[in-house]
């Protein structure tokens, strides 16, 4: 059997944390632990003999951490700009060291090594690097870490960038992290190849690419400037503040990338006037550090590819610094829109029809597996001689911030997805049949609303989808 998750997104809490007040996306290791027991029941009425278990990226958040906000070092670097005990490499391993103090991820990093003795079956870990974790395979000291954590042995050996199960001599699943498929988040457009070989050549995973720069310049900088403006005793003492510093936080949780602006300015219980005022100095000290930084303009033109007015408003209003007269929200909208609409994630259907692997005439492809847009679906590719050919989206462990068609309000969902495919000599219990090849897929979604309580205690709760 192959067990696929993706976009965990284990994280360093502690970063984010006001004076005790833990602000921790991370999903409770039960969450996990209740996922791995609904597995368990397929297992024990199969003929399975072996476990994969493939993390398909996304596992850990190394870019988006405030720690490479407090000096120079910044995560949008190619991986072989790394130097073996260099300071970047130190600041790669310093935030795998955060993330793993954290009270949830280490359980449940525990919990995954320790999975042989739970499910009473050999377990084998496939570890895919995505775009928020490419920096995983920058080194080898950083792959021993990895490898450690995962329960794997430690030989620093580079991570594959996809897992291939074959049958019979010949590949069957294709199990890639899915950012290959998004231009804002891989280093080459696949959508102008004609095919997508099997193996994509890995130098196109170690570059970076604009999704890096936005996650740390905006979507990490902001919570950050913030504190820093008014202080943490500041922010704890004002209702009005704390909301907005959730709300900056959450930035990275909101679905699509489109609304993250909107989200800003919805803030509940404020006139969008009132959260500009105690926004704009944060937004100033971001766009100063734009301007200011002979690299991080031109790297937003280049790795996003902007081009006519998108490029030429950009590079225009970081040169001009027209806040410096007041920032207008039009202007923020006219900054920052043109980034988030490269950066939103749009179907992938089109691209994946060019995988190579599905242009011969009775491929022995049976399924390509990716996450990435935390969307979980399964969609039908083709069907050839009888035989069915899918795409599935494994989805999230996450919570997720959705939005209202027109992006004037939003939500809170916890999501996770279950992928199992089973080999043709194992039996899914779903069919009283005998089968080859098969998969079972489940999408769930929760929502807890939180219990009736003052405002100010709401604010410094944890996402009430994460109580027990």
């Amino acid at each position: 059997m192959i067990i696929v998750m993706s976009d965990l997104h284990f994280a360093d809490s502690s970063s984010f944390s006001l004076d005790g007040h833990e602000y921790n996306h991370n999903l409770p290791a039960e969450v996990y632990s209740s996922f791995f027991h609904e597995v368990e029941e397929f297992i024990h009425s199969s003929m399975i003999e072996k476990i994969d278990l493939v993390l398909a990226g996304d596992i850990f958040e190394i870019t988006r951490n405030p720690l490479w906000l407090k000096d120079h070092l910044r995560p949008y670097l190619h991986n072989d700009e790394i130097i073996e005990g260099g300071e970047a490499e130190a600041r790669i391993l310093e935030i795998i060291e955060a993330i793993n103090r954290d009270e949830r991820v280490h359980a449940t990093l525990e919990l995954f090594r320790n999975l042989g003795d739970f499910f009473a079956k050999p377990v084998q870990i496939h570890f895919v690097p995505g775009n928020h974790d490419r920096l995983a395979n920058a080194s080898a000291e950083i792959r021993k870490r990895i490898q450690e954590l995962l329960g794997l042995e430690a030989n620093g050996e580079v991570f594959e960038n996809q897992f291939i199960h074959y049958g019979n001599g010949e590949p069957r699943v294709v199990i890639r992290h899915g950012h290959e498929y998004d231009r804002s988040n891989f280093s080459a457009n696949l959508r102008t190849w004609s095919e997508i070989p099997l193996k994509i050549d890995k130098s196109h995973y170690d570059k970076p690419v604009l999704g890096d720069i936005v996650t740390i310049e905006i979507a990490a900088k902001l919570p950050f400037a913030f504190r820093e403006h008014y202080s943490d005793a500041e922010i704890l003492s004002r209702d009005e503040l704390m909301v907005i510093y959730k709300r900056l936080i959450d930035f990275d949780n909101v679905r699509p990338a489109n609304a993250l602006v909107n989200f800003l300015f919805t803030t509940p219980g404020m006139r969008k006037r009132d959260v500009w005022e105690y926004i704009e100095p944060a937004m100033v000290k971001m766009l100063d550090d734009l301007a200011f930084n002979p690299r991080i303009g031109p790297s937003l033109i280049d790795f996003g590819h902007l081009r006519g007015a998108s490029a030429f408003t950009l590079r225009s209003v970081l040169s001009m610094r027209l806040w410096r007269f007041g920032l207008p929200f039009w202007l923020i909208k006219a900054l920052l829109n043109p980034i988030f609409k490269k950066s939103k994630i749009s179907s992938n259907l089109e691209v994946i029809s060019r995988e190579e692997c599905l242009q011969a005439e009775n491929s022995p492809i049976r399924c390509i597996v990716s996450g990435h847009t935390h969307d979980a679906l399964v969609e039908l590719l083709k069907v050839e001689n009888g035989i069915e050919t899918y795409y599935i989206n494994s989805g999230t462990f996450r919570n997720v911030i959705t939005s209202t068609p027109n992006m004037g309000s939003f939500g809170r969902l916890r999501s996770k997805a279950r992928v199992l495919i089973f080999k043709p000599q194992e039996r899914n219990p779903e069919y009283d049949r005998k089968t080859g090849w098969s998969f079972d897929f489940h999408s769930r979604y929760g929502f807890g609303a939180p219990l009736e309580s003052n405002k100010a205690d709401e604010l410094i709760h944890e996402n009430p989808l994460d109580k027990h």
